[in-house]
């Protein structure tokens, strides 16, 4: 911000403060502010982002291990209860997942995880449509990837004994 002038880029939105306290949001174009008075408090990319998250272990209900990772498409629809709400969007969202996967896989077999993944699916889908649209953050899309752990091989000190 440079003499009270804010550019907000195409598919943009500045969250501008005054005071430390919200003021109002802008869109995209060139935008007049006080300056001194006003900031930017925060920027939005209100376009689809992904987040990736790869595969970690998470216990079963039976005690086995699977490996669950996942892939989210969401985008900021309120700018302003995105800097509010919460402090990081992207960090928010993984780890609400990873913790509704991680309560779900809890109830079900590893067998029944692997083999039957659209009851986990369910259950992230509802957790995250229902907690994202309170901050502002419309949900698009769940990808589950659910595989079992890979066989773990012997060590060289084991195949000799």
């Amino acid at each position: 911000m440079s003499l009270g002038l804010v550019i907000v880029g195409e598919g943009h939105a500045a969250v501008i403060e005054r005071g430390g306290r919200f003021r109002t949001v802008l869109g995209p174009g060139r935008h007049f502010v006080v300056p001194f008075a006003d900031s930017v408090r925060a920027r939005f990319d209100l376009g689809d982002q992904i987040l990736s998250a790869p595969p970690r272990p998470v216990e079963a209900g039976d005690g086995q291990e699977v490996l669950i990772g996942f892939e989210v498409v969401f985008a900021v629809t309120d700018p302003r209860l995105a800097t509010y709400e919460i402090a990081n969007p992207a960090i928010a969202i993984e780890q609400l997942a990873r913790t509704a996967l991680r309560q779900e896989a809890g109830l079900t077999t590893a067998e029944r995880a692997v083999t039957a993944p659209g009851d986990l699916h369910r259950t992230v889908w509802t957790v995250l449509h229902d907690t994202t649209g309170r901050w502002g953050i419309t949900t698009k899309e769940l990808e589950l990837e659910v595989s079992p752990p890979a066989p773990t091989t012997p060590s060289t000190a084991q195949e000799w004994y």
